[in-house]
């Protein structure tokens, strides 16, 4: 048995800052990370082509960024995936589970903007200690 007598009904609630300040050239270092040779995602848009234009696009996309850290939500639409399932060549099976592997393909900006929140939430956390 657990001893929880020390849990108060009390919770504190710390807000923490996460940092919006976000530069070309991380936004850039994103874009440039991105591979290439991959399925289009549900935007259709190629990474060769985001690599290709990404100077020209991250400001627009760390204005977009901005707002979302801004309003604090990230918005659902255009978060869709879509799932595909490929079988592995060369299996003896194609009954046996493990001889399929499933892969998304989701929307390519929305995976960016997701990159940099991601990193910027980690930055905090290890900023504060939070992780382990």
């Amino acid at each position: 048995m657990v001893d929880l007598s020390d849990i108060t009904d009390e919770t504190s609630v710390t807000r923490l800052r996460v940092d919006s300040d976000i530069t070309i050239e991380e936004m850039a270092r994103i874009i440039s990370r991105l591979l290439n040779n991959i399925v289009l995602g549900l935007d259709r848009i190629l990474n060769k082509a985001l690599k290709t234009y990404g100077l020209l696009i991250a400001p627009w996309l760390i204005n977009v960024a901005k707002v979302y850290f801004a309003i604090g939500y990230y918005p659902r639409l255009k978060r869709s995936i879509i799932m595909v399932v490929l079988w592995k060549e060369g299996k003896a099976d194609y009954l046996i589970l493990e001889s399929y592997r499933p892969i998304t393909l989701e929307n390519t900006l929305s995976k960016i903007l997701e990159k940099v929140i991601a990193d910027r939430i980690v930055d905090t956390a290890k900023e504060h200690a939070l992780l382990l």
